[in-house]
């Protein structure tokens, strides 16, 4: 145990000098986290990648770009016409139904109808039959590549693909989407603004997908590794502890949360409730390689009349976020229904940073500071550790719960006296 502390306290001090260096280097400098774009898929990540894809962008590099994108990523044989291709975010493709529709979050599209179908994740959970949908979108095209693009290269979930076998490309942030925004970076080398533009956004993947920008940080502590069999032995025990270290982690979390809403009154469904965190659930998650669970959580029922049903809740994906569903019959995935305008027009009056775009949730929203407990690797996710800062964490959480149902049932109530609702 002594000498494994000795390698901590070595590791230590390499990580110290390097963040004091990139103190004194502006290093940390982001103007994507500045802004506080880092996890918008639309309106950043999407965004900007249909602006590099476009050989008509403002990037001035015309289809250079699209062509790296090609050979780097697609590997294959593709006569893409990229000289006169055009590239589009959001592109609708009519009424979603099982099997057709939606709103691609990519589209390259040249003048020989072919195209390149990009789905973009972040964090946003795969919705129902969406890549199946996709899939049947791609026929219309004479040549197409379908490609599923996630932080860390997973696979779409069976709810995406319905079950079926989807022809597709599987891309990941952190291996190729680095490598070819970093040939990008070179192929932008006479134009300044585009080249740091670029910087920043290799930075800012870098730091989501857990992958240090300081390389010479990861060599020293390589090098200090392998001064001796035993640092490599004891390296590896870490390294065995660490998935059992975010199991306990992320358990006392909820434990801890849990404790702040009973503490404020608030009746958290139990064992019955299907989507309730349990310690398994926790373990599958950092331990299982497919299919893990995810959307587990507390909940918390507030309303139950004619059928309708209401719930405040806080549950897991990468980040963690909280917000109200709404339920029918017990049927959920229903929050954009129009007879349920009158509910979300309530959310959103509370407090309009609820997200309203998920049919899933009536609105939702991330925590402040925002935890990931996926990528499990920022302050605010290492500060837990401290059962203070814990405490303060989940206190606030319960209190903008007690807060926002508070405010929620008192329109309900109001409402159904004048009876307007549903």
């Amino acid at each position: 145990m002594q000498k494994l502390q000795i390698l901590l306290d070595k590791t230590g001090s390499i990580v110290h000098k390097n963040n004091q260096l990139l103190d004194a280097t502006g290093g940390r400098f982001n103007l994507f986290q500045i802004i506080g774009l880092t996890t918008a898929e639309t309106r950043l990540h999407s965004a900007l990648i249909t602006e590099l894809l476009d050989p008509k962008g403002s990037h001035g590099l015309k289809d250079k770009l699209l062509k790296a994108f090609i050979r780097l990523c697609l590997e294959d044989e593709f006569d893409f016409q990229t000289e006169n291709a055009r590239s589009k975010s959001e592109h609708y493709i009519g009424v979603k139904t099982n099997t057709t529709g939606g709103q691609i979050d990519i589209i390259v599209r040249d003048n020989v109808n072919q195209a390149i179908i990009i789905e973009n994740k972040i964090y946003a959970g795969d919705q129902e039959y969406q890549m199946l949908r996709y899939h049947n979108h791609a026929k219309n095209y004479a040549s197409s590549r379908l490609i599923y693009l996630s932080l860390d290269g997973k696979l779409p979930t069976e709810y995406s693909t319905g079950g079926e076998m989807i022809d597709c490309k599987v891309l990941s942030y952190k291996i190729d989407i680095i490598n070819w925004l970093t040939e990008c970076k070179q192929l932008a080398v006479d134009f300044p603004l585009v080249r740091e533009a670029i910087s920043h956004y290799i930075n800012l993947i870098k730091q989501l997908t857990n992958t240090s920008s300081m390389d010479e940080m990861n060599k020293e502590i390589v090098a200090m590794v392998m001064q001796s069999p035993e640092n490599i032995q004891n390296a590896f025990e870490l390294e065995k502890t660490l998935s059992d270290v975010k199991v306990k982690m992320q358990w006392e979390f909820w434990k801890q949360l849990q404790k702040s809403l009973e503490g404020k009154g608030l009746k958290v469904k139990g064992e019955d409730d299907s989507k309730y965190v349990k310690h398994w659930k926790i373990e599958n998650y950092y331990k299982k390689q497919r299919n893990r669970d995810t959307h587990f959580g507390l909940w918390v029922e507030i309303y139950n009349q004619d059928g309708i049903s209401l719930h405040w809740g806080c549950e897991i994906e990468s980040n963690i976020y909280f917000g109200f569903t709404i339920e029918k019959n017990g049927k959920g995935g229903i929050s954009n229904d129009n007879e349920f305008t009158s509910f979300r027009q309530i959310i959103n009056e509370c407090d309009e940073r609820y997200n309203q775009t998920s049919w899933d949730w009536l609105g939702w929203m991330y925590t402040t500071p925002e935890l990931n407990f996926d990528n499990f690797n920022s302050k605010a996710i290492f500060s837990l550790a401290d059962k203070s800062n814990l405490e303060e964490i989940t206190n606030q959480i319960a209190e903008k719960a007690v807060s926002d149902i508070a405010y929620v049932t008192k329109k309900i109530s109001e409402i159904h006296k004048t009876h307007e609702l549903v």
